[in-house]
């Protein structure tokens, strides 16, 4: 066993470099990648079942809705393809090593691609399959981290961890994947390598094992929990650090609002790189395995050449890594700009929207009062908009100008060029004076990578250009996965939709009567808090839409919306609505963030 870790460890450290560089330029291509394809795919499915948010009340239904399994399928045959050129590269690379040969990451990437290609003609289809299966075994742990933080999987998971069925089925899936992986971890070397069929390299890879099953097992487990302990402490090591930043420079009130969201960043991160660490040692210790176990067929064969200027040209393993990298950056920034399906609260824990702005702090629907909530860390802004005469889409919550400028005014009787003129901030506080009412661009310009957008439309008349006024804005500064579009007036919304059906619309409403939630018009229903039941939630949800709360402003409020489960909670207080939906108790000590976030 010694003699194999040794050789394990000395086979990685031979070509590490280029290992880990090719890893993680190949993780962030085909991620970014697959990560859009997914987006795009379930926001398709999701239209094509009629649902506008996915809940654990409505999983269940979503995913046996047959365009539901024919993306699931697509989706699945372009990983276990990804995975497969994955393995073939690491294959490529690690054979190399054995012959002391470095290979460069373009001779990598054209080995990957010949053994895919290589299997594709031999139809071993089987082996995709064989191979999705150990990569669900060998990230088992990661994998089960990534499900416990997504909504609505993360209820679903829990859901099944307290049902002893659901227990026992988990165990016997575990213990299946078991049964089929572990006989054959040397297939992929002997399809790959020895370019056998998948019958003969599941065989040949049971031959191997005999007498040595044990042994392997052994190794593999202990390499696996090695590795899931040092992920522990360096994360441990990492909140340590972050919770005593927290602490000394920031002041209690918006700790417990900085720490989980820096933990969860800082968690995501670690299993990325964790899962290249996973994959580059899984890879390594079986070749290792294999190439020994196999001595003899090893002495006759030759590695297999990639170095033709063909594959080995360093020009083109250069503009290789170029494109990777700038796609990579490019597609993440997107994401970042723009939003995704999978990013927003679609599937997210409970998401905070501060109420026209952070606007106990700063004048309500002004630029301060939206950078005051990038500052405490809200998911939403949430603004009111009207026209003013001359056509100018610009922020207010009252049709009168009084109550924030002392002019009994409305703001249509100004063009946005008078109205640019009015101090909107002198009436908050001195500091503020001097604040202008901004138009909804330079909202959107501002917001727009930094924070999502709850565009409430005043109610001003069917005849009211207003909401295709607003789509439009929408559309050109492409923030259709960072808006969302409320209103009072049901007709503003599918007027919306028909256009365009992917901005996601709330109905506004003051009390709850009837199936009001089931308009094909609407993505989710924004409910005054007073009014949200748990049967309310449960039913909005079963029908795919969401629930907003507004306005939360107490404690007892914030935790029994958090109890019942709604999905977004609009609130003056966004720090402290954070801190209630985070916390499990009263939080004030070091200690106490530290137990929240590694727990």
């Amino acid at each position: 066993m010694s003699i194999l870790t040794k050789d394990t460890w000395k086979i990685i450290k031979f070509n590490q470099k280029n290992a880990f560089v090719f890893e993680l330029l190949f993780r962030l291509v085909t991620m970014t990648l697959y990560l859009l394809l997914l987006n795009k795919g379930l926001l398709f499915a999701l239209r094509m079942a009629g649902y506008s948010y996915l809940t654990a009340a409505n999983i269940g239904y979503f995913l046996v809705k047959p365009w539901t399994i024919l993306i699931t399928a697509a989706l699945t045959f372009i990983g276990i393809l990804i995975l497969t050129l994955e393995t073939g590269c690491l294959l490529t690379l690690f054979e190399g090593a054995y012959y002391s040969r470095k290979l460069k990451l373009g001779e990598i990437l054209a080995g990957g691609f010949i053994k895919l290609a290589h299997e594709i003609r031999r139809k071993n289809w089987r082996l995709g399959l064989l191979i999705l299966a150990d990569y669900g075994l060998v990230n088992l742990y990661l994998i089960y981290q990534m499900l416990t933080h997504v909504k609505p999987l993360n209820f679903v998971i829990s859901e099944i961890l307290n049902k002893p069925v659901g227990k026992m089925s988990l165990a016997i899936l575990l213990m299946l994947l078991l049964a089929i992986v572990i006989p054959g971890v040397y297939t992929f070397h002997a399809c790959m390598v020895e370019q056998k069929s998948f019958r003969d390299g599941y065989f040949r890879s049971l031959w191997l094992l005999r007498r040595r099953i044990f042994k392997v097992v052994i190794l593999l487990t202990i390499y696996y929990a090695v590795t899931v302990v040092g992920l522990w402490l360096v994360y441990s090591f990492c909140v340590l650090i972050a919770a005593v930043g927290v602490t000394l420079f920031t002041d209690n009130s918006l700790a417990l609002a900085i720490l989980p969201a820096a933990c969860d960043r800082i968690e995501l991160v670690l299993i990325f790189l964790t899962s290249i660490f996973f994959t580059v040692g899984n890879w390594g210790a079986l070749s290792v395995q294999y190439f020994s176990f196999t001595s003899n067929f090893a002495k006759r064969s030759k590695s297999s050449d990639y170095s033709g200027s063909r594959y080995g040209d360093r020009k083109l393993a250069a503009l290789f890594m170029a494109a990777a990298a700038a796609f990579s950056l490019f597609s993440i920034f997107g994401v970042v700009r723009n939003g995704s399906a999978i990013t927003t609260d679609m599937l997210s824990m409970i998401q905070i929207t501060a109420h026209r702005g952070s606007s106990r702090e700063a004048p309500e629907n002004t630029m301060a009062a939206m950078a005051k909530a990038v500052d405490d860390l809200a998911d939403f802004v949430e603004i009111d908009v009207q026209e003013t005469k001359d056509g100018v889409v610009v922020l207010g919550h009252d049709i009168s100008l009084k109550r924030v400028t002392g002019i009994n005014r409305t703001v249509s009787s100004y063009t946005f060029e008078e109205l640019r003129h009015l101090d909107v901030g002198k009436w908050f506080s001195a500091d503020y004076e001097g604040e202008r009412i901004p138009s909804l661009e330079e909202t959107m310009e501002f917001c727009k990578g930094r924070i999502n957008i709850n565009i409430e439309i005043k109610d001003l008349g069917s005849r009211s250009e207003l909401p295709d006024k607003v789509r439009e804005l929408i559309e050109k500064y492409q923030m259709k996965e960072q808006c969302v579009v409320t209103s009072v007036r049901l007709s503003y919304l599918s007027r919306i939709k028909e256009l365009d059906p992917d901005i996601r619309t709330g109905y506004i409403i003051s009390a709850a009567y009837g199936d009001y939630y089931s308009s094909d018009a609407i993505d989710f229903i924004s409910l005054r808090s007073s009014f949200v039941s748990e049967r309310l939630v449960e039913s909005a949800h079963k029908k795919g839409k969401a629930v907003h709360a507004w306005t939360v402003n107490n404690k007892s409020e914030m935790e029994r919306m958090k109890m019942l489960g709604v999905d977004n909670i609009i609130t003056d207080y966004p720090v402290l609505a954070r801190e209630i939906v985070y916390r499990q108790a009263a939080t004030e000590s070091l200690l106490e963030y530290l137990r929240l976030v590694l727990k």
